[in-house]
């Protein structure tokens, strides 16, 4: 069945067609991603869709139509909805239960009506009604609630807090949350893995290859399609291209399409120029018949339907300026803390970086990477420990959220005024990082956060660097620049600090893994890959290890005693893995009690229905032993 389908769409801003041809079928069950390079018009397209869900037929479309499957549910992903001003997160997370809401209140009026009367009708109501909560899920919105939470690092301090006290990222991944609990049957995602971290963005992936319904996602994470999608739909120049397979496979299709265009092209040429050379010599001869010839072999080239020459957009080249680099210590950090408002972050940091290295600090939103950055390039200060680079390091910063002086400046006026060039100068710097023709007058304050960042790298890397910090760099780059980037960086033999939530990125870069938990910094001399299948092996281990029974040993030393006494290094993090079992084991507990009160009241109305009144109750066996074990985790 289809869900989804757009045919010959097109829309106009003014006099600007943004979209020119879309046109595509989305079957149910479909993981598509949509991609194309920022303004493309992927939103407006994404919006265009859900508003045909509560809008007239056709309505804000110039051309082309959008067909809807009538019996889906529509959940979008787009921008932060407007929730009362004392929402708490948990209050925004909970409206994705609303109907569940509705349906529990019916449920109750109908109890107390069936308890004072009791009808075949209002039996019947009752019944079908319980039938559909269970069936939907009602009795699970704890489970589902403590599952979807956990899975984005939406903890219970988070879920407590006032919504519109959050950052802009932690708002959208509450968001996303609602909107996955929603369960619809097609989910329209605009960039769902923003503002995730690596650990999030995994268990998001799982989350969307094992959900039955229809997704239709915008992203530039190449690592997330690739995981996800089955179908890549790109829009370029206003028109759609169907790509039946993941990112990897675009990539390379989309290149021998190319290829295959151009050679079709130049066929083409080569024929209509023999035929023209043919036309040309027919009527060098003058004669009547050679003339009649030149006509007809002229005549067949009018009818000559050649296409145009394939495009793509042009590669553009930058190189870093590199600075010699001999000495071995690139940075030191000694003893680093630091808390804010008494809560510590960092909690003594110490790490050495030499000459060469790829360093990934790696960890989940809140740990403090930022933090750590921020102090090792000055913007910060520790409460205690020091920062010191090599004699030899020249650095430079990207940070996170680019900001410049004058946002009214153009883009040539700012590189005029942070560097010492001509117009000239630095119209050809400004060219080699993507910035052309009339972009280079525009001002900073209409630039994309991309945009922003490439024009931050430009002045930056003007100097000699050969040490290189970098704070999410592919955050808010569409898939070119983010290839550019990565195409300047490889040839860059500096040292690389860096924090990314880019796995694709993270795994081609980093030669060396900082892992930050708790505050505190695990080393790990490898790639990402080897990283992660190190932690897999230790985490499989630790599940496998039988707790040994107390062994009857003889006396111990006194100074072994006393250095056994002493706490263990993973105390704090078994302690904390423990409280984490607990908190899942409670919430769960809640739902199977839920479900336990509704299936009282479905087996006092089916009270006289034998062959129903057996399968509530071998249910409620099964919800009560399950509620056991629940209470036994929050024991233990």
């Amino acid at each position: 069945m289809i869900d989804i389908a757009v045919h010959s769409l097109k829309k106009n801003f003014g006099d600007f067609e943004l979209l020119k041809d879309i046109d595509f079928e989305i079957y149910q069950g479909d993981k598509v991603g949509i991609i194309g390079k920022n303004g493309a018009g992927k939103t407006t397209l994404l919006n265009l869709i859900r508003d045909q869900a509560r809008l007239p037929a056709g309505a804000n479309l110039d051309a082309g139509e959008i067909l809807l499957n009538p019996r889906a549910r529509l959940g979008l992903i787009d921008q932060i909805p407007n929730f009362p001003r004392d929402y708490t997160v948990e209050a925004v997370l909970r409206m994705a239960f609303r109907r569940f809401d509705r349906m529990r209140e019916e449920m109750e009026q109908l109890e107390k009506k069936i308890s004072q009367q009791s009808t075949p009708a209002l039996l019947s109501r009752y019944g079908a009604l319980a039938g559909d909560f269970e069936h939907s899920g009602g009795y699970e919105t704890e489970y589902e609630l403590a599952r979807v939470t956990t899975g984005l690092g939406i903890d219970g301090q988070m879920r407590e807090q006032n919504f519109y006290t959050l950052s802009g990222g932690e708002q959208t991944r509450v968001n996303l949350a609602r909107v996955i609990l929603e369960k619809s049957d097609i989910l329209l995602l605009d960039e769902p893995t923003n503002h995730l971290d690596i650990a999030s963005v995994e268990w998001l992936s799982e989350y969307v290859n094992a959900y039955k319904g229809t997704v239709l996602l915008i992203s530039h994470d190449r690592w997330f399609l690739d995981q996800v999608c089955r179908r890549i739909i790109e829009i370029e120049n206003g028109i759609s291209s169907d790509y039946f397979g993941n990112y990897s496979y675009y990539a390379v299709e989309r290149q021998r399409r190319w290829e295959e265009a151009l050679k079709l092209w130049e066929a083409q040429m080569e024929e209509k120029k023999r035929l023209e050379a043919m036309a040309r010599r027919y009527r060098s001869w003058a004669t009547e018949q050679a003339i009649h010839k030149a006509k007809v072999v002229e005549h067949k080239i009018e009818r000559m339907n050649i296409s145009d020459r394939p495009r793509r957009e042009r590669k553009f080249y930058a190189k870093l300026d590199e600075a010699g680099f001999r000495a071995d210590e690139a940075l030191k950090l000694t003893d680093i803390h630091k808390s804010f408002d008494g809560v510590p972050v960092l909690c003594g940091i110490s790490g050495l970086i030499e000459g060469g290295e790829r360093v990934c600090i790696y960890g989940p939103n809140g740990c403090g990477k930022s933090t750590l950055l921020q102090i090792v390039t000055g913007e910060l200060e520790a409460d205690r420990g020091a920062v010191r680079f090599g004699l030899q390091t020249k650095w430079a910063y990207l940070p996170q959220i680019v900001k410049f002086e004058n946002m009214h400046r153009s883009v040539l006026d700012t590189v005029l005024h942070a560097l010492p060039v001509s117009v000239q100068q630095a119209r050809d710097r400004l060219g080699a990082f993507k910035f052309v023709g009339e972009d280079v007058f525009k001002p900073l304050s209409v630039l994309s956060g991309g945009e922003l960042s490439r024009l931050k790298l430009c002045i930056v890397m003007y100097k000699e660097l050969n040490f290189l910090i970098l704070d999410e760099p592919t955050n808010h780059l569409d898939l070119a620049s983010r290839e550019w980037l990565e195409d300047l960086l490889d040839g860059f033999s500096g040292v690389i600090l860096f924090v990314s939530h880019d796995r694709y990125f993270v795994t081609r870069f980093a030669t060396r893994i900082w892992e930050m938990e708790n505050g505190r910094i695990e080393d790990y001399k490898m790639g990402f890959e080897p990283y992660r299948e190190r932690k897999k092996q230790l985490e499989e281990k630790a599940r496998a290890q039988i707790k040994p029974e107390k062994p009857k040993s003889p006396a111990v030393k006194p100074e072994t005693a006393i250095q056994n006494s002493g706490p263990s290094r993973n105390t704090g993090r078994e302690q904390k893995k423990m409280e984490r079992v607990r908190e899942n084991a409670r919430r769960e507990a809640m739902a199977l009690e839920y479900k336990i009160r509704g299936l009282d009241a479905m087996i006092e109305a089916k009270a006289s229905d034998y062959q129903a009144l057996q399968t509530l109750l071998a249910e409620k066996e099964q919800a009560e032993e399950a509620l056991l074990v629940c209470y036994e985790q929050m024991e233990g």
